[in-house]
């Protein structure tokens, strides 16, 4: 078959709607009548969203079947003709909704993606959906809003191990039995930096000399209150290790940790500790029961911008 002609499809595809569509326009009368409220391809947001609540940081967006490939391995042999142009295409536009769904999840955004038959048949039960992803994310806005508590955690590093705190001494510890790195509670005044080499001075005798800030963790526990944990990798230090009044001090091999009784979240932040600390990341961990429900994140905000100060004449 003879190749399309570059102008035949230059034509054609200036008269395909890219935004606005029967779909989006469906979608946004549901959410509209839900009291929802919205913005449309906003540019700050990556991929342009066809519906964004970005306070929330969730994006919709409104797939058609035909140019978003739906189960693209057994329906391309459905495309009977140009199929040399229109499978290529198709493919890029997978991957462009790929590269578009990692982005946004590692920026902390909720990505919900519909088929227009589910639009078109089954409108109510997506609406529904969003609504209710909504509401989930207000209230881990809320719970987030009642932390008081901020803490350091650092993971002291030497020869391929982590000097760890098996928890075993002080009473009423909510950590007991607990392998965890050296921290504590920053004191009014102090900085995070501070109070992390304060804390590992304290509770190991080691001077912190090199460290690399990686994130803050947000810990979300229905059994304590909520807590904003800042965490650190130390990379070189002096002095001479002494006896921890809070429990045992131990050098672990990275490779024998996860064989240690430990918290559920630390075992989804400890894999990031092997990165280099580029950019901070957030993490969220909810803990219902006892036990780990949710890990948010990572995700890596991108660093505003600052505005240039002008300039006063003389």
């Amino acid at each position: 078959m003879a190749p399309r002609d570059p102008k035949v499809v230059s034509y054609t595809m200036s008269h395909i709607r890219g935004k606005n569509t029967g779909l989006e326009l469906a979608m946004r009368k549901a959410l509209s009548d839900r009291g929802i409220h919205y913005r449309l391809y906003s540019p700050r947001v990556y991929g342009h969203p066809d519906i964004c609540i970005q306070n929330l940081k969730i994006a919709v967006f409104c797939d058609s079947e035909f140019w978003h490939g739906y189960r693209f391995e057994e329906n391309q042999a459905k495309i009977l003709t140009h199929r040399s142009y229109w499978i290529p295409k198709i493919e890029r536009n997978i991957a462009r909704d790929q590269e578009v769904n990692r982005t946004l999840a590692s920026q902390g955004y909720l990505v919900l993606r519909y088929w227009g038959r589910e639009i078109e048949n089954e409108l109510p039960r997506v609406a529904d959906e969003i609504c209710a992803a909504i509401s989930q994310r207000k209230r881990l806005l809320d719970w987030r809003k009642q932390i008081r508590l901020f803490t350091t955690l650092a993971y002291i590093e030497k020869d391929g191990s982590f000097l760890l705190l098996h928890r075993t001494k002080k009473k009423n510890d909510f950590n007991e039995g607990k392998w965890i790195g050296v921290g504590g509670k920053l004191e009014p005044g102090e900085t995070m930096v501070q109070a992390m080499k304060r804390e590992i001075k304290e509770e190991t005798g080691l001077q912190v000399e090199g460290y690399a800030y990686y994130g803050k963790i947000d810990f979300l526990n229905d059994s304590c209150p909520a807590e904003r944990m800042y965490l650190f990798k130390v990379t070189s230090f002096s002095g001479d290790e002494r006896e921890c009044d809070e429990g045992d001090l131990a050098w672990v091999k990275k490779e024998e940790m996860d064989k240690l009784p430990m918290w559920e979240g630390d075992k989804a932040f400890l894999p990031l500790l092997e990165k280099e600390a580029k950019i901070p990341f957030r993490m969220t961990l909810i803990y219902k029961g006892g036990r780990l429900k949710e890990v948010l994140g990572p995700y890596y905000e991108a660093p505003t911008k600052k505005k240039a100060k002008k300039k006063r004449g003389k």
